[in-house]
């Protein structure tokens, strides 16, 4: 007779149970396969990787239709000066552990900037050592901060470099390298 048919009762939570450690133990690792870029959803509590090695200032396009975002290397970037803008790419986290990437925008070189953009880097950097969530305030026109009670724990941060995890979160596809790149041609109407 086999161990399965000894059993009682197969529907039994007990013979069922499986201790969740176990996936570790046979050495089962969550491969990175995709990272969104990204605003923080306004229900979501996240953190932001405070190291200065996990982000960066960076000319991203976006377009609005799409919801795409796109790395634009600093060359090219400033032959398309009106469409491009300068961004602080930040490295996120959620609280159920999905990684994402902020580009978080930066003044004009003139030095300007909204509300919208100030209130969005204050949170990254209360997210430092917060974990905090964001919504929009559509009167006041900037984000609300909030703030998660202490005592969460601090974030399990995967042992990715940030090299690593643009050539995730862009991939080629989104990574603009050239002038003659399908997305600036549509931009220029060819």
């Amino acid at each position: 007779m086999s161990q399965v048919n000894s059993i009682a009762d197969p529907f039994d939570p007990q013979s069922l149970r499986i201790d969740p450690a176990m996936g570790a133990a046979l050495g089962v690792k969550k491969a990175l396969v995709h990272i969104n870029v990204r605003k923080p959803n306004r229900q979501e509590y996240f953190r932001t990787r405070p190291e200065p090695d996990y982000r960066m200032s960076l000319a991203v396009l976006e377009l609005k239709e799409e919801r795409e975002i796109y790395a634009v290397m600093p060359e090219i970037a400033a032959e398309f000066h009106g469409d491009v803008r300068v961004v602080e790419l930040r490295v996120c986290i959620t609280r159920t552990g999905t990684l994402f990437l902020w580009h978080v925008p930066l003044p004009t070189p003139d030095g300007r900037e909204n509300a919208w953009h100030k209130t969005a880097r204050d949170a990254a950097g209360m997210a430092e050592t917060s974990w905090v969530r964001v919504a929009a305030n559509m009167g006041a026109g900037c984000y609300d901060v909030f703030e998660a009670p202490q005592g969460l724990s601090e974030p399990d941060w995967p042992e990715h470099s940030l090299s690593e995890l643009l050539r995730v979160g862009f991939g080629t596809n989104r990574l603009i390298k050239t002038a003659d790149h399908p997305v600036l041609n549509r931009l220029r109407g060819l």
